[in-house]
């Protein structure tokens, strides 16, 4: 009979998996270990480890499809949530700020798969969450089209690859500014645009 996935033993198993995947990542990259010493890094034998997956990439594709269903869920907004705020104040949406939350809970993972292996699937599906966030905040923030000053689909491609950019240089430099800081900077670029940020003179020589 096959441990239900909520046996105590079966989640002990699957923490010590992807606990161990994640620091051989970030060691060695994925491409440079095997299965046996993925079960010898977490401590179990390597027959437990194909009681639970098929190969290192099944226990990656698990674990990523998970990483960006909470990511989803940290990010997600409702109805109620944009139109009670103001995009044009200068804060940040308590959403954004979330999505840097959420990472920075996780920074090891992400740093092992962004940074230091950059997983095809993972950046893609943050993208595809980044892009859902932005466009539906943009929807709230201004929904007639007239009213834009860029196509709304271009719009929303240059904010989200630029977000995604943004995050993972983050990542890759240690989170040097706080969660709320850098969504804040990210928000004001992502509506403003770049060039708002500079001055509206230049400095006389």
């Amino acid at each position: 009979m096959t441990p239900s996935k909520t046996d105590p033993r079966v989640l002990r198993t699957r923490r010590l998996l992807r606990e161990a995947l994640v620091q051989l990542m970030e060691e060695r990259g994925m491409d440079n270990f095997s299965v046996q010493e993925l079960a010898d890094q977490a401590t179990i034998k390597r027959a437990t480890f194909y009681l639970h997956y098929e190969d290192k990439q099944a226990l990656l594709d698990e674990y990523i499809g998970e990483l960006l269903q909470e990511l989803r869920d940290a990010v997600s907004t409702s109805e109620a949530d944009g139109e009670g705020f103001d995009y044009l104040r200068g804060e940040p949406h308590p959403s954004f700020v979330k999505l840097f939350h959420h990472i920075a809970e996780r920074y090891s993972v992400y740093y092992a798969m962004l940074v230091r292996n950059r997983v095809p699937q993972l950046a893609s599906g943050m993208l595809h969450v980044i892009h859902d966030f932005v466009s539906d905040g943009m929807a709230f923030a201004q929904p007639d089209d007239s009213l834009l000053t860029a196509r709304r689909e271009v719009a929303v491609k240059y904010a989200e690859a630029a977000i995604l950019e943004v995050v993972i240089w983050w990542i890759e430099k240690q989170m040097p500014y706080e969660e709320r800081d850098i969504a804040a900077q990210l928000m004001n670029l992502s509506i403003l645009g770049p060039y708002k940020v500079l001055p509206q003179q230049k400095p006389r020589a």
